[in-house]
């Protein structure tokens, strides 16, 4: 018969057990929300610390720029993180608006109506889409191989099409894309793209039937085969929509800038890949969402534009893009690893 110290101590155990796994499911909560929302936490910060270091930091003028500098890594991101979600990458939309952009700079030069070269421009991204897409699903090549093909390949073609020839130096109504701000509302007309993109690609991945089986194809694509979702055909879309976004990138930029150099968008792939994962899209697939992406794409914006007002010189900002990318991996490799243990997996 247990006797009233033996009931204390069985009571004390017990209560110690339940304060143990109450505790362990809070930090376990806590540690979810952070890294679900840890790009925003860390975006705040960085506003913060640039806020305090330049009095140029938070004024109209450079919120406006920082917006219209990350308007195309944001047209670009959208396509190419829901293309990730799928379970497949595309490391070559850089050298995809290269490319685009020297297409469209060469038919602006040849006097062709900029809505016919807009229109051969976007027909040209989403060819290159379609053939890695092609070989990443029907083929079933390896898909990080095949775009690093397409990467050097493309680019190499860019330079090819350009043939030495720098196109620049339009007028009329094609500048108004890059450089046009909304009347009465001040808003450039990049920025504004980028927020039709994202409200586009959100109602895609959060209210269609496609978004839901975009998801299930990158958390098991066997297991979706099997439940009667074709494996290929909306992953090739996606591989033809991260061009096409590429594709409208170089439309922009070529426009803001009044030029069409065949160097456009080298290492613009970093941005775009670095602003996806610390968005918290899954480098296996399966998981994220683009408000995001937003938030990764908004970090990348400011502290490249904080570095330079801070004086920093401008090799630093690919130093900073590089160490962004490593950064992401981390919170990947981190969310992923807390996911195991929580499911009873290997540590």
């Amino acid at each position: 018969m247990s006797t009233p110290a033996d009931l204390s101590s069985e009571a004390r155990a017990v209560t110690a057990s339940a304060v143990g796994i109450d505790l362990e499911s809070r930090l376990a909560r806590t540690r979810a929300v952070f890294l679900r929302n840890g790009i925003v936490l860390a975006l705040i910060a960085e506003v913060l610390f640039f806020w305090s270091q330049s009095e140029k930091f938070m004024t109209g003028p450079n919120i406006r720029l920082i917006f219209l500098q990350v308007a195309v890594v944001g047209i670009m991101a959208v396509p190419t993180a829901l293309l990730l979600m799928s379970g497949y990458i595309d490391f070559a939309v850089g050298s995809t608006l290269g490319l685009s952009a020297v297409v469209l700079g060469k038919q602006l030069e040849a006097g062709v109506h900029p809505v016919t070269a807009c229109t051969a421009t976007i027909a040209v991204a989403a060819a290159v889409g379609g053939c890695q897409g092609t070989l990443a699903t029907r083929a079933r090549f390896a898909p990080i191989i095949v775009t690093l093909g397409f990467f050097t390949a493309v680019r190499g073609l860019t330079f090819v099409v350009n043939d030495g020839n720098l196109a620049s130096g339009w007028t009329g109504r094609f500048q108004e894309i890059g450089q046009g701000i909304v009347p009465g509302v001040g808003i450039p007309n990049p920025v504004l793209i980028t927020g039709a993109v994202f409200v586009i690609g959100g109602l895609f991945h959060t209210k269609t039937v496609w978004g839901r089986h975009m998801v299930a194809l990158g958390v098991n694509a066997e297991a979706a085969r099997r439940a009667g979702i074709n494996p290929w055909r909306l992953p090739l879309l996606l591989y033809v929509a991260s061009s096409v976004g590429a594709g409208v990138g170089a439309i922009v930029l070529v426009s803001r800038l009044n030029s069409a150099p065949p160097t456009l968008g080298e290492g613009i792939e970093i941005e775009v890949l670095s602003a996806i994962l610390l968005g918290g899209v899954a480098f296996g697939g399966g998981k994220g969402n683009l408000l995001g992406v937003a938030a990764g794409v908004l970090f990348i914006g400011v502290l490249n534009d904080g570095l330079l007002l801070l004086g920093a010189k401008p090799f630093w900002v690919r130093v900073s893009a590089g160490l962004a990318l490593v950064a992401a991996a981390a919170l990947d490799a981190t969310s992923r690893y807390f996911e195991r243990r929580a499911s009873g997996g290997e540590e």
